[in-house]
């Protein structure tokens, strides 16, 4: 597959099949996607049809000055003819394509298109800019490349969103709010890869490649400054960096600084002296041409003077086409591989934050396990006390029991019909309440006080109210039968309702202030470990299966940027050959048109009779 555009006029335009390397040399292109995508090999439309035809030319053939019919406003139209179809897009159209060509191929190097205007540059010419001719011009050839570079890749060919950009009479916009684009996700990072392959290969030039990058990241880690990082994505942020990304990375940080760099600066310069060096050849043309005619006397020497002044013309003309060539064959891929530098930066990128969302992973697991080892050591020492604490209530309440079989052979100290309370008031063997004092003392004879208290009921007492024979009521069985409740003054100290209902209203509060205390204090640790273990090792099981989930993504995305990096390495080196020999042929035109006209010069010269 040819990926220049330097080519003679009839076929460098022209979409040339893919050469597939020697088999023995064959490894699989892989590519993963965010959303599902048809496998790559099979056309899927006319456009596929027409892309993947060895005939087939992709051009951008002009650029128009369109007016907006909603807004008022006028934007440049590129018309894009893809065999006999034609559509027209604007820039902004081509720069979605982009990104949604890099949001669903979030591991491809995607071509870059030309950039826009930096700030002051647009301050400076602002409304003029649509109608620099220069700058269209430009971003013509450039938006051109970047259709022919995707119609030529591997992958990004078959893709059919990059089919409807060309189809004719298909509103961008309303493909833009539509499936698939309007499912893509919103990180590539959580999105879930899928494996999409070409149906070409890759020719490995001389590098093994690991089956597994990953893999290889953590048998030869390397200390994080080995590779001698400069700038770009910090190795120290991994435990274990893969040194084959750190060194592409490394690559790339030069790479862009050469081409940006001095290299840059040094061709910007060379152009404007070329430039400078036509101007006065110009001027220098026109004012040889003029002093032929005042030499008419002579006419070998006026003609002499005249073919020298052409001669300079020659060179002005020779010197501009060098000084196009140059800016269109060399310059612009320069800059074009430039902001591939940055391509490759934000791909080494996306796979960095993968291999730190990777090892964060691992670390929030290591953290909950630890924590579960912690927890279920907890959980084993409260067991261990809980069984402790019950052996020796088990003993304790034996000791109690036997203690309490040995105490009931002896007399009771107090009277049956009677217990007293902590208060040293007395209840009655129906529960009543008394507010006789416990300490009665006995009679004479020393019998208990409770044989005398008229409130105690033994056996022999008869109860109060009860009859006799003759059917009077017998009131010497209790001589305060008669007498008020033992408690004269209960009705007197009750409290009043409104009292009650202040208290009760005291009462509800603190059970609401208790209850929501009881929500905040642990009130039953055991149950809230015994939670906290089956909550941590739920978090476990689920981050076990982000973990594979994450280094199988890790491991796709490895292998599918190495080997764009490869595809890509292939395809720059071809580039590179193809702007050493436009810029030798374009000095080798300069030279021989020159080498003409001052041959043609000099024998004018010669004829001058002296």
């Amino acid at each position: 597959m040819s990926f220049s555009d330097t080519d003679d006029a009839s076929t460098k335009d022209v979409l040339q099949p893919h050469t597939p390397p020697p088999a023995s040399a064959m490894e699989p292109y892989m590519a993963f996607t965010t959303i599902p995508r048809a496998a790559p090999g099979s056309t899927c439309c006319g456009i596929s049809n027409l892309l993947h035809n060895d005939h087939t030319t992709l051009l951008v053939t002009s650029a128009t000055k369109v007016a907006d019919g909603l807004t008022a406003t006028a934007f440049v139209a590129y018309t894009i003819k893809v065999g006999d179809n034609e559509v027209k897009r604007r820039y902004s159209e081509f720069e979605s394509l982009r990104k949604v060509l890099c949001r669903i191929y979030p591991t491809l190097i995607v071509p870059p298109i030309p950039e826009k205007h930096s700030i002051s540059n647009y301050a400076n010419i602002q409304n003029k800019s649509k109608e620099d001719a220069a700058m269209v011009e430009k971003r013509k050839r450039m938006l051109q490349k970047f259709l022919n570079r995707l119609a030529k890749h591997e992958i990004l060919s078959y893709e059919h969103v990059f089919h409807r950009f060309l189809e004719t009479g298909v509103s961008w916009t309303e493909l833009m709010h539509s499936a698939p684009i309007s499912t893509l996700p919103k990180n590539a990072l959580n999105a879930t890869l899928t494996a999409s392959s070409s149906s070409a290969s890759l020719v490995r030039q001389g590098v093994e490649q690991p089956s597994s990058p990953s893999a290889s990241s953590q048998s030869s880690p390397g200390p994080a400054g080995s590779s001698g990082h400069h700038g770009g994505i910090p190795p120290e942020i991994l435990r274990e960096p893969n040194p084959r990304f750190i060194d592409s990375e490394v690559f790339t940080q030069k790479f862009s600084n050469q081409l940006s760099g001095s290299m840059d600066r040094s061709q910007k310069k060379v152009v404007r002296k070329l430039g400078e060096i036509a101007n006065d050849n110009s001027d220098l043309g026109a004012t040889l041409n003029g002093f032929s005619l005042n030499e008419s006397e002579c006419v070998p020497l006026a003609n002499a003077i005249e073919k020298v002044g052409q001669a300079v013309d020659s060179s002005f003309m020779a010197t501009t086409a060098l000084m196009q060539a140059l800016e269109i064959n060399v310059n612009e891929p320069m800059q074009e591989y430039v902001q591939y530098a940055s391509i490759i930066k934000a791909i080494l990128k996306f796979r960095h934050q993968k291999h730190i969302q990777s090892e964060s992973t691992a670390d929030q697991l290591e953290a909950k396990r630890s924590s579960l080892e912690n927890l279920e050591r907890m959980e084993t020492e409260a067991k261990r006390i809980g069984e402790a604490l019950n052996r020796d209530r088990t003993g304790s309440t034996a000791s109690n029991s036997g203690t309490n079989n040995h105490n009931t052979s002896a007399p009771p100290a107090r009277s049956e019909t009677a217990t007293i309370n902590d208060d040293n008031h007395s209840i009655s063997e129906e529960g009543t309440f008394t507010n006789e004092p416990e300490n009665i003392h006995s009679n004479e004879n020393g019998d208990e006080a409770a044989d005398f208290n008229p409130y105690a009921r033994t056996p022999a007492t008869k109860p109060a109210g009860s009859t006799d024979s003759n059917g009077q009521v017998d009131t010497t069985a209790n001589p305060y039968a008669q007498l008020p409740p033992a408690n004269p003054y209960a009705h007197a100290h009750s409290p009043p309702s409104s009292a009650v209902k202040r208290r009760s209203t005291r009462l509800n509060v603190f059970s609401a202030l208790s209850h929501t205390l009881h929500g905040i204090i642990d009130v039953d640790p055991e149950a809230t470990r015994r939670n906290n273990i089956g909550k941590t090792r739920d978090a476990i099981v689920q981050l076990e299966d982000q973990l594979e989930t994450t280094n199988s993504d890790l491991d796709k995305i490895s292998r599918a940027v190495q080997g764009d990096l490869d595809r890509f390495q292939l395809q720059k080196t071809k580039d590179l050959r193809d702007i050493l020999l436009a810029y030798a042929k374009a000095h080798q035109k300069w030279c021989q048109k020159n080498l003409g006209s001052w041959q043609e010069a000099k024998d004018n010269v010669e004829q001058i009779p002296v």
